[in-house]
């Protein structure tokens, strides 16, 4: 609370700030109850770092806006996501990523960029960072999301898309409003907004959340897996390296809450925007071990901390329009964090990472003619991480104070990284004749660490007939090597003879040599208007993916020592092999306003996506892509009916492909878990008291049993075979709105 507090005070003393670029669209009309014209010709400044109609950019891009969030109930980023046919999103199936995100076949969270107001706010060194609750929807006008690499406009890491969060200004939600809402296995969330004219040109909007979830006890709706939690009753866990105990007191109940909160404030004043953003979220690292293998309660979890801050001043000089930013960016894994399962001998191990950037841009825009319009800019990051290394004994001190390892008293020496990037980018839209045009641009980077990289991309967007676009777009990106990949450090040590001396059976290194990952994207879209009620839609793609990072290669594996003490196997992560994906989606999109507080709106996709991946860079033996599901439907409607409103919405996920392989008719081949269909909705009732709507959310409707990918599943024998999900929830909650 007092955190809190402290940032609450800061934001009123500071303000908070978005890039002109992001916000420099007129205030757009009220889209509840837009036609799909409206949706259609929606402004959007995601795509081309500049104001641009939808239609008109030279990407694929999907707009959800704040008056479908609203009806449709999402309390978070993951949420939101999840009703989208090109994400796949698994669920608590990784220690370090407990929401994995799988775009266009390629997975990984650390490869989707998320903004706030253009912002980024993903970790500064691409640390690993949950996407809950700790990312606001609640405040947002709308939420674009641009797929495909975009690295020619952001730099590294906007590998498989972009997220922009569009917050809602002072003249879309004056005055104050509040959320709150409780559901089954202790779901409390909160919150809240206000906004505020504080002179002729000075606005200020603050909004936050809290989240806590206590969650099911899925060991009374997963029997099987969980066998009663017979481990934490007795104190005895069956390990996969044999019986343990732990040295510390194990509670017989399954207890794994997760919590998240959000700050952001924005004030803004003439041409002057400053932003404040603050998040927290703690997450368990049990799952998707097997009750044998790791402990079920709360002392096992990860806590991350990100604080973002920014000012940017937008001015006229002659016909250009300058942009100027500077971003302030830290991250922190709580020294509490950490693990208690089988790799830390039933002992509650502790883990610290920390990372900071600081930057400086520049954007030009000038339009030469009404038909031209030049963007360039330049860009330059500083960067101090501090990336996690082994399991400690005991949480540090200080950033100057190492821990030790974990049963040992050998000092886990901190990996101090400072490091710089320099970056300049340039992009023109040129208008051919009515209906034709072209967008071209690219961005080179110098990084410290790794070199340059260079990125283009090209777009052609034509209208052949009045309810028909067609966009033909190229593009490639880069995903750096974090400082995560470089220098994460895990394995432990042993001793015969009280200390004296140490051995390890195994510890995994880092690699700094990796370089960065390349991709390079073809992409085709089309829409067509069928009338004045169904728009449809049409993707298709093919992607390359070079110097692809393996986890590690057996083959390159060696005995050795570390920090002095024979180790009997290394390993680390290599560039090596490559990949490629292609697929496509179609949908068909349903509005008709029948009048001003009755409205039908549907929606239905299908995602279709799949590749191979070679483990060398040239030749080789391929592999069906793994970690992904080939095929995924997703059907909704979002009906208004006077003080109504319901938002039914059905995700079917085919199979599901592991990395785990399995032979099968002379061919190696990937295991699959099955797939599963899920029904979430979500009912509201507008003025059910003065400026008071009441509603209730229902996820997992039909209350399925059903697992989700986590990677390992098969390969690591203390993961359970696939991650399983909640059983059906249900919260009530209410709006009240104070103008």
């Amino acid at each position: 609370m007092k955190s809190t507090l402290s940032t609450l005070i800061a934001a009123l003393v500071i303000g908070s700030a978005v890039p002109a670029w992001a916000q420099g669209a007129p205030t757009p009309k009220d889209l509840r109850n837009a036609t799909l014209e409206d949706l259609l010709n929606i402004t959007i400044t995601t795509a081309s770092r500049t104001a641009e109609g939808l239609a008109d950019a030279a990407a694929r891009v999907q707009v959800v806006t704040g008056a479908q969030i609203q009806r449709r109930g999402y309390r978070s980023v993951a949420d939101l996501l999840k009703d989208l046919s090109d994400f796949k999103v698994d669920l608590a199936g990784d220690q370090d990523y407990p929401t994995e995100l799988t775009v266009g076949g390629m997975r990984g969270a650390s490869r989707v960029v998320l903004l706030l107001d253009g912002i980024r706010i993903s970790s500064p060194t691409n640390e690993p960072l949950p996407i809950l609750a700790n990312y606001p929807v609640h405040s947002a006008r709308q939420i674009e999301i641009v797929y495909g690499p975009a690295s020619a406009l952001y730099g590294a890491d906007a590998f498989s898309a972009v997220i922009n969060i569009i917050s809602r200004d002072v003249v879309e939600a004056p005055g104050l409003a509040v959320s709150t809402s409780a559901g089954q296995f202790g779901l409390y969330n909160q919150t809240a907004s206000y906004g505020a004219q504080l002179g002729p040109n000075t606005t200020l909007m603050l909004a936050g959340q809290f989240l806590y979830d206590r969650q099911p006890d899925l060991s009374k709706y997963y029997p099987l897996e969980f066998g009663g939690l017979a481990a934490q009753h007795s104190g005895t866990f069956n390990t996969i390296f044999g019986p343990m105990t732990s040295s510390r007191p194990v509670s017989p109940d399954y207890n794994i809450p997760l919590s998240a909160h959000s700050f952001q404030a924005t004030l803004r004043t003439g041409g002057l925007r400053l932003m404040l953003f603050q998040n927290q979220s703690r997450v368990p690292t049990t799952p998707a071990y097997t009750p044998d293998n790791g402990v079920y309660n709360a002392d096992a979890f990860n806590r991350n901390k990100l604080w973002v801050g920014a000012a940017s001043y937008t001015r006229p000089i002659g016909r250009l329009t300058s942009t100027s930013t500077l971003t302030l960016s830290r991250h922190e894994l709580d020294p509490e964090s950490g693990y208690w399962n089988v790799y830390s001998n039933l002992k509650k191990s502790f883990k610290y990472a920390f990372g900071s950037m600081a930057k400086a841009e520049e954007q030009l825009s000038w339009k030469p003619r009404p038909s031209m319009t030049l963007t360039t800019g330049g860009t330059f990051e500083h960067f101090y991480s501090i990336p996690q290394g082994a399991d400690l004994n005991a949480p540090i001190g200080s950033r100057n104070e190492p821990g030790t390892i974990l049963d040992t008293n050998i000092t886990d020496q901190f990996v101090k990284v400072r490091y710089a990037n320099t970056g300049a980018f340039g992009q023109m839209q040129y208008s051919l004749r009515p209906g034709v045009s072209v967008t071209l641009g690219a961005r080179a980077d110098y990084n410290t660490r790794f070199g340059a990289t260079f990125n283009p991309r090209v777009g052609i967007v034509t209208q052949p007939a009045t309810s028909t676009t067609v966009k033909l777009m190229y593009g490639s990106a880069y995903l750096a090597p974090s400082p995560y990949q470089e220098n994460s450090r895990y394995g432990s040590f042993y001793s015969t003879d009280g200390g004296q001396t140490y051995a390890s059976s195994y510890w995994h290194l880092g690699n700094q040599d990796l370089k960065p990952q390349q991709k390079k994207t073809v992409e085709l879209n089309v829409l067509q208007g069928l009338g004045r009620s169904f728009q449809l839609s049409g993707s298709a793609f093919y992607s390359r993916f070079t110097h692809t990072v393996k986890e590690s290669d057996a083959n390159l594996a060696y005995a050795g020592s570390y920090l002095g003490w024979p180790v009997d196997y290394i390993d680390f992560p290599v560039n090596e092999g490559r990949a490629t994906t292609y697929g496509g989606t179609a949908s068909l999109d349903f509005l008709r306003v029948l009048d001003s507080d009755r409205t039908v709106e549907a929606h239905a996709a299908l995602s279709l996506a799949d590749g191979r991946v070679w483990g060398q860079d040239q030749g080789g033996v391929s592999l069906p892509i793994g970690a992904m599901a080939p095929v995924q439907l997703r059907f909704g409607a979002d009906v208004d009916w006077h003080r109504w409103s319901i938002a039914p919405r059905l995700s079917v996920v085919g199979s599901q492909r592991l990395l785990a392989t399995t032979t099968e008719k002379g061919s190696l081949e990937r295991r699959t878990l099955d797939g599963y269909a899920m029904v979430d909705v979500n009912v509201r009732r507008r003025t059910l008291f003065k400026n008071i709507d009441a509603f209730v959310t229902i996820q997992n409707a039909l209350d399925k049993r059903y697992r989700t990918i986590n990677a390992r599943a098969y390969t690591n024998p203390e993961e359970l075979i696939g991650a399983p999900q909640n059983p059906r929830r249900i919260a009530v909650g209410f709006d009240v709105r104070m103008k």
